[in-house]
């Protein structure tokens, strides 16, 4: 997807593009959320927002009731840029995805959203993997 985003001109890297993402579908999401979203740690999604704010793609506002608290805002660059992504990144997906099976991709994605939206994910996910050891 890099490689496909550079190609249309798109100076985005894909993890600034997925921080974009939830801010063009929900302007006024918090830096937690995002943080939720992205199943990342603080840390690093305000490094990626810091980035992205230095590039005038995001605005982050402060809580008025909570300093801590930061709204994230899509500015009218970062949503142009969203924009002219959707070709590119829309004929990546369509690729990579071409030579399985509908049914099979079906059934990927419906056990693939059930781990995303397990209430005890982390947990199973480190079950799992000591299983496989």
């Amino acid at each position: 997807m890099t490689a496909k985003l550079f190609e249309a001109g798109l100076d985005i890297t894909v993890e600034q593009w997925r921080a974009l993402i939830p801010s063009y579908k929900h302007d006024g999401l918090t830096q937690g959320q995002l943080c939720e979203i992205m199943s990342q740690e603080k840390t690093g999604v305000s490094r990626l927002v810091s980035a992205l704010e230095k590039r005038g793609l995001l605005r982050r506002e402060a809580s008025k009731e909570d300093r801590r608290v930061k709204f994230l805002f899509i500015t009218e660059a970062g949503r142009n840029l969203m924009e002219a992504s959707f070709d590119p990144v829309l004929e990546v997906l369509v690729n990579t995805v071409k030579n399985i099976d509908p049914a099979e991709l079906a059934i990927c994605q419906k056990v693939l959203w059930q781990i995303i939206t397990s209430p005890d994910r982390e947990e199973n996910i480190f079950r799992n993997a000591e299983c496989c050891r």
